[in-house]
């Protein structure tokens, strides 16, 4: 029988058990309970199968230890292929940051509704002449029994080393809407942030003030005056020669100062 996804068709490939309808209080107590699994134990199968570019003509295994990928009939065009293998201080953020906080944005989600979401994220590469690339990478969510969480289905696998040229990962979770589309639901930037001329304080205001907090909030939250709050605003306005709370944030952003 033909599975409906990409994930169910590699699992039964490599016999891993899967229920023709999967039932939906396992898959919901199996994601519930990801998040404390994860502490004790990192999960190797975050992907519901190893990314291959065929217009790169290049390949990488997603589990660094995969010997049924590349190595038997499910992928035999891979030999003329590339092989990529993932940046040792990408994985381990990604694995130690970005891959836990997907699963609590992930847990409380009912398991029906998971296929309405989709991801994007940025990871380097070391290539066979050992130079160093960025790619973005985008899939979707589905559900998993074998693994205790959500499995992701990645899509697209594009080199963006000419735009994006620092270190940091970004991750941003989208919300399929009938009448808008796709539409950001989360996104957060991880690993090293460029030296900022602004104060912590400043920046610490900066950032609730990008979560959508109002002055009043933001002073009842770090016990200080409205009055000191909006000062700090103006301060930090005229530092990064910018005319708003908007212009401001996005100021941040790019530097990566939040």
């Amino acid at each position: 029988m033909k599975s409906e996804n990409n994930t169910l068709d590699y699992l039964q490939k490599n016999n891993f058990a899967i229920d023709k309808k999967p039932d939906t209080r396992k898959l919901n107590s199996a994601l519930k309970s990801s998040v404390s699994e994860l502490k004790e134990t990192k999960p190797l199968f975050y992907f519901g199968c190893c990314l291959v570019d065929h217009s790169g003509k290049q390949f990488a295994c997603i589990h660094e230890h995969c010997h049924r990928c590349f190595y038997n009939d499910l992928l035999n065009e891979t030999r003329d292929f590339h092989a990529l293998q993932f940046h040792p201080e990408d994985r381990e953020l990604w694995e130690d940051k970005v891959f836990p906080d997907i699963l609590r944005f992930i847990n409380p989600i009912p398991v029906s509704e998971i296929h309405d979401y989709r991801l994007s994220f940025n990871h380097r590469f070391i290539q066979n002449n050992e130079t160093i690339s960025e790619f973005l990478l985008e899939g979707t969510f589905a559900p998993s029994i074998t693994s205790r969480s959500p499995v992701i289905n990645l899509k697209v696998f594009t080199e963006i080393g000419d735009i994006k040229t620092d270190n940091t990962i970004n991750l941003t979770i989208y919300r399929y809407s009938k009448h808008l589309g796709y539409q950001k639901v989360f996104s957060k930037r991880y690993g090293q942030k460029c030296n900022s001329y602004l104060s912590q304080r400043e920046l610490e205001i900066i950032k609730l003030c990008h979560e959508g907090r109002s002055s009043k909030m933001i002073a009842e939250k770090l016990n200080l005056s409205i009055h000191t709050i909006k000062n700090h605003k103006r301060n930090c306005m005229e530092k990064t020669m910018t005319h708003n709370i908007t212009e401001l944030i996005h100021h941040c952003l790019v530097y990566n100062w939040l």
